[in-house]
């Protein structure tokens, strides 16, 4: 299955560069990213925005769709239909932390026993950022199955107090330590 691995936002909330080039937990928000995705078919969605991520990625020899750079959804819907994806399709921030591997796995899993043509992955009542749509409707609304995950599984990195959540939640999660509280 093909997964566009969203890398082209302008990461203003954050500041320091570009957003999927920032390091977090110990590695790259990116970096994160591509190894939830292992054995999909991964095409980074870039755009003007984030040229270093472009290239950090072109030299580790991931595919990449340069998208205008417009919004979110505006460049998932153009990198579709330029690259001509008329099948389900993953659409992954680049800016998660997964907590527990997997998560990418069990959307799928939940995704081809629904009915639905579309997948959101929820955490705390919020999109996390991991989204499965079918491309061949792409400018159709799409009834939406929601699979719900536990804040203790992945974050969405925004802001610089996710940031700081996102580094105590992976110390209590790899190291195993007692007494973590939640906000």
């Amino acid at each position: 299955m093909i997964a566009l691995l969203m890398c082209g936002g302008k990461g203003s909330r954050l500041g320091k560069g570009e957003k999927p080039l920032r390091e977090v937990c110990g590695k790259k928000l990116v970096d994160h990213a591509l190894d939830e995705l292992r054995g999909y078919d991964i095409i980074a969605v870039t755009s003007p925005h984030t040229p270093k991520t472009r290239k950090y990625l072109l030299n580790m020899g991931v595919d990449i769709y340069k998208a205008s750079g417009l919004g979110f959804i505006e460049d998932y819907r153009e990198a579709c239909i330029a690259l001509g994806i008329c099948e389900p399709v993953f659409i992954v921030s680049s800016d998660i932390i997964y907590f527990r591997h997997g998560i990418v796995d069990e959307a799928l899993e939940t995704y081809l026993l629904s009915t639905a043509r579309a997948l959101k992955v929820v955490s705390r009542n919020t999109a996390l950022g991991i989204n499965i749509l079918d491309a061949y409707f792409i400018d159709e609304e799409q009834k939406e199955e929601i699979y719900r995950i536990s804040e203790l599984d992945a974050i969405n990195i925004n802001t610089v107090k996710d940031i700081k959540k996102a580094e105590e939640v992976w110390m209590y999660t790899k190291r195993g330590e007692k007494g973590w509280q939640k906000d």
